[in-house]
């Protein structure tokens, strides 16, 4: 199988792999995108999908070419966007002819291959008064699946709009009539659905919108500042991550890229500008800091707002994981530094390499001796390693408060000397 490592955004450059749905499937993030074809091209080229899997969302595998051909559609220069799901034991591939019609494919694998699995339309443009294309699949807390589609009516004239149905079972027919989605904002490219903190996100075109209700009214909040173009969300391993559409080369050939996502308690949603340039999974230890929100993957903690410097801090009142795998540049480093602060008694940092149980490069005892919140009470702790260690290695911070304390990390660094 092709392979594609990348050490920054896009994650597959310079192949036209754009419009990314991110889904994790048997613990492998699975990217579900259109394919502009040429790089010349004056209107967008779309010959098929591609497919590609990740299980470290640094080394991207192609996993399948999906081909309009095999489908009702036949050959076609507009095989715009896709989405997937998974349910009942198989695999769900929605996908747009042009700006007219969606169709669906099945699968028993989650990077196929598909075949059609109606013969024909799922939406054929005549059930809503909507272009009905661009689909994103969304499964709820409840298990209940619901299929998002249409775009905005700046680009396509009066009556269009985000349309939302449920599914049935089956994954192949509605369970109700479609209905539009109300919506405060002028909206923009195609739309997502996601749901974080007991609240549905729809996003749009780096736009996004909450509402208590899958069906709506859904307010309008704010734009990520992370693309202008197609993305999506998806969480994974205590992490959030949105994939985006990069304009690479032209506006008609593009990339997709990652990066994380913040909350605030407001429910804002935040991208850190450094990722969206270097991408997620990447960490150098030349590097002056890593932000402790940056990990890979996260237990027992969660993302705190620091309202102090404006940014977020990995958080947990119980024994947590954060886990930054591959970090760089490492043989000539001699020690390491963190910046945290301790609230309502002591805790322990351990640093380890290999895994939470691996070669314990040292420790901080972490403390606030004021019991304060205050930023100005941050500590800054360091320590010097035993050994050498190699150029490129995997770095877990085992976090250890004890019963009633809060510690909270905000960054690291290596001491190189």
């Amino acid at each position: 199988m092709e392979k594609v490592i990348s050490l920054k955004n896009p994650v597959i450059p310079g192949r036209g792999v754009c419009d990314p749905h991110i889904h994790i499937f048997d613990e492998k993030m699975y990217l579900y995108a259109s394919h502009d074809a040429n790089k010349d091209a004056r209107n967008f080229c779309m010959h098929d999908w591609q497919i590609w899997s990740s299980a470290d969302a640094v080394v991207w595998t192609l996993e399948s070419v999906v081909h309009p051909e095999d489908f009702f559609m036949g050959p076609s220069d507009n095989c715009w966007a896709v989405d997937a799901a998974k349910r009942n034991g198989r695999y769900y591939f929605y996908f747009s002819d042009g700006s007219r019609r969606i169709g669906v494919a099945v699968a028993d694998h989650p990077g196929g291959p598909f075949k059609d699995a109606l013969g024909k339309p799922l939406l054929d443009g005549t059930l809503t008064t909507t272009r009905e294309y661009d689909p994103a699949v969304f499964d709820d807390d409840d298990g209940e699946f619901y299929l998002v589609f249409g775009g905005p009516a700046w680009c396509y004239g009066d009556g269009c709009g985000y349309y939302i149905a449920r599914l049935n079972e089956d994954m192949i027919s509605f369970a109700e009539t479609p209905r539009k989605i109300e919506l405060d904002h002028c909206g923009d490219d195609k739309a997502s659905l996601n749901k974080f903190g007991g609240k549905y996100y729809l996003s749009y075109g780096g736009f996004y919108a909450v509402s208590n209700c899958v069906y709506g009214p859904y307010h309008f909040m704010g734009h990520t500042a992370s693309t202008i173009d197609h993305s999506s969300f998806c969480a994974w391993n205590g992490q959030i991550f949105q994939a985006i559409t990069i304009k690479e080369q032209t506006e008609m050939y593009r990339s997709s890229g990652l990066c994380y996502v913040h909350i605030k308690e407001n429910g804002e949603l935040v991208t850190d500008p450094l990722i969206v340039e270097y991408g997620v999974g990447q960490y150098d230890s030349d590097w002056n800091r890593i932000e402790a929100v940056w990990y890979m993957k996260g237990v027992n903690v969660r993302k705190k707002e620091n309202k102090h410097l404006f940014g977020f801090l990995a958080a947990c009142t119980e024994h947590a994981v954060l886990t930054y795998p591959k970090v760089r540049n490492l043989s000539d480093k001699t020690g390491f530094s963190v910046d945290y602060y301790c609230m309502g008694g002591k805790a322990v940092i351990e640093v380890r390499t290999g895994g939470e149980n691996g070669p314990l490069l040292g420790s901080i005892k972490a403390e606030n001796p004021t019991d304060s919140y205050e930023w100005y009470c941050r500590r800054n702790d360091f320590f010097r390693f035993d050994t050498k260690l190699d150029d490129t290695s995997d770095v877990f911070l085992i976090l250890k408060p004890e019963r009633g304390a809060e510690l909270c990390i905000d960054s690291f660094h290596f001491i190189r000397g």
